[in-house]
C-alpha cells in the first residue's frame, strides 16, 4: 500500500489530518443547515428586506421631552380695573409711545456744533460736524439768528440749523421746534365739521411746550395794568400758579402772545404739533392712553403733570388739560373747502376768511377719547372755565 494512502481506524474514521479537516468543515455546514430547519422540518420564511423610510418620516422613537411652560410676561396688574374706563392706573406703567425722532421721514437730522454765541443768545454761529463730534476745517459755517427776546438752549441739538428748543425770555417758557413739511388736518370718520382729512404744508415754527400758566398770566396782567390795559383775572386766578390759565377771552390770549412777540397757533400748526407728520389721532399715536396717575376728560392739572401726553415734538398737554384758543375763524365746512384747493394753496393755511357764526374762533383739545382732531367753535368774548392757550413763534420759510 502506498504510504500516503489513508488507513481506516477502529471507529471507521480517517486518521489523516487533511481528512479530519474536511470532516470538520462538513460538520459546520450541517449545523448551519440544521439551524434553518424549524419544528417538524418546516422551513422558516426569510425576514423581509427593510425598506428605508423617507427622510421626513425617520423620527426618533420615544416621547419628546415636555416643553417648559413659558413664563408669563410681567406687566401691569389690571385686576379690578373698570374696562369701561378710558384709562388705567398703575404705579410704574410703560410709556404710551416711543419717540423715534422729530425729523420727517426721509430727511436726515443735521449735526452742527455752536462755535460762537451773541451776548443775548439770540445770534450764534454753527458749523457742520461728524458723528464723533468733530468737524473738518473747511466745514461750512453759517450764522443763525432768532428773533429778539429768544435764545437757544445750549444743551439742545440743532435740527436743520435751528435749535430743537429755545427759551422765551419774556415769560421763561420753553418752545419746541416743529420742522416744516407736510402734515394733516381733519379726520375722515368723525362728524362732518371735522372732515375730510386733508394734507397741508406748514413752514417751520416753534410752539410752547406747555400751556400758559396762572403764574405767567398774572405777571403779564400786572404789566398790562401799569400800561392802562384792562386785563381780567383768569377764572382760576386763586389756583396753583403752575396750572393753565383758564377762563380767558380770545382777545386777552391774543394780547398775551403779541406782548411776547409771538402769536396764537393756526389750526394747521396746532394739529401738526399734536399729530406729527403722520397725522396720528392722539399725540402718542393710535393706541388708547395708559396714564401713570388717574386722569379724566376735562380734568385740570398742573401743566406737564402727565408725561405721556406728549407729542413726537415734545409738546405736552395737547390731548388733555385745557382746551386752547387758536388764531383761525371757525368754519363748519372749513376742511371741505380746503380739500378743493390745489396743494400749492394749502401751504401755511390759516383757516377760512369768515366764521360760520359771527365772532367764533377755533378751540382745540379735550376730545372725548383724547383725540386731537376734535374742533369746536367758541365766541371770542366767551370766558369758558376750561379754555386756555399756548403760543407759537413763526419763522420765515426755510424750505
Amino acid at each position: 500500500m502506498n504510504p500516503s494512502s489513508a488507513q481506516p481506524n477502529s471507529a471507521g474514521t480517517r486518521s489523516h489530518s487533511g481528512c479530519a479537516l474536511s470532516d470538520r468543515l462538513t460538520h459546520c455546514l450541517l449545523l448551519v443547515a440544521a439551524s434553518a430547519i424549524g419544528c417538524g422540518g418546516d422551513p422558516t420564511p426569510a425576514a423581509p428586506t427593510a425598506v428605508p423610510l423617507p427622510a421626513a418620516e425617520q423620527k426618533p422613537l420615544g416621547f419628546a421631552p415636555r416643553a417648559k411652560p413659558k413664563e408669563e410676561p410681567k406687566g401691569l396688574d389690571l385686576s379690578g380695573v373698570d374696562p369701561d374706563e378710558l384709562f388705567a392706573v398703575a404705579d410704574v406703567p410703560p410709556s404710551n409711545f416711543v419717540t423715534v425722532g422729530i425729523a420727517p421721514p426721509g430727511e436726515a437730522t443735521d449735526r452742527f456744533r455752536v462755535t460762537s454765541r451773541g451776548r443775548d443768545g439770540s445770534q450764534f454761529s454753527v458749523k457742520a460736524q461728524t458723528a464723533d463730534g468733530q468737524g473738518p476745517e473747511d466745514a461750512p459755517q453759517r450764522s443763525v439768528s432768532l428773533p429778539e427776546g429768544f435764545r437757544a438752549i445750549e444743551t439742545e441739538p440743532l435740527i436743520g440749523g435751528l435749535p430743537r428748543r429755545i427759551l422765551c425770555q419774556a415769560d421763561g417758557s420753553q418752545m419746541a421746534l416743529v420742522p416744516g413739511g407736510r402734515s394733516f388736518v381733519g379726520w375722515n370718520s368723525g362728524p362732518p365739521h371735522v372732515g375730510p382729512q386733508v394734507q397741508v404744508s406748514v413752514s417751520s415754527f416753534y410752539i410752547s411746550v406747555l400751556e400758559v400758566t396762572v403764574g405767567q398770566f398774572a405777571a403779564f396782567r400786572r404789566q398790562a395794568l401799569k400800561s392802562g390795559d384792562g386785563i381780567q383775572q383768569p377764572a382760576n386766578a386763586e389756583g396753583r400758579p403752575e396750572q393753565p390759565a383758564l377762563g380767558i377771552s380770545w382777545g386777552e390770549a391774543r394780547a398775551y402772545v403779541q406782548a411776547t412777540n409771538r402769536e396764537l397757533p393756526t389750526e394747521a400748526q396746532w394739529e401738526k404739533a399734536a399729530r406729527g407728520f403722520n397725522g396720528f389721532p392722539r399725540p402718542w399715536g393710535e393706541s388708547r392712553p395708559l396714564w401713570r396717575v388717574p386722569r379724566k376728560i376735562d380734568q385740570i392739572d398742573p401743566v406737564g403733570y402727565h408725561p405721556d401726553d406728549r407729542s413726537v415734538f415734545g409738546v405736552m398737554d395737547m390731548a388733555g388739560n385745557a382746551r386752547e384758543w387758536l388764531l383761525d375763524f371757525y368754519g363748519e365746512t372749513a376742511f371741505q373747502e380746503l380739500s378743493q384747493l390745489d396743494f400749492s394753496r394749502r401751504e401755511n393755511w390759516s383757516g377760512p376768511r369768515h366764521p360760520t357764526n359771527t365772532g367764533e374762533r377755533v378751540v382745540k383739545g379735550g376730545g372725548p377719547d383724547w383725540e386731537v382732531w376734535v374742533r369746536r367753535g367758541q365766541r371770542m368774548n366767551d370766558r369758558d372755565p376750561k379754555t386756555g392757550f399756548r403760543c407759537v413763534l413763526n419763522l420765515k420759510s426755510r424750505r
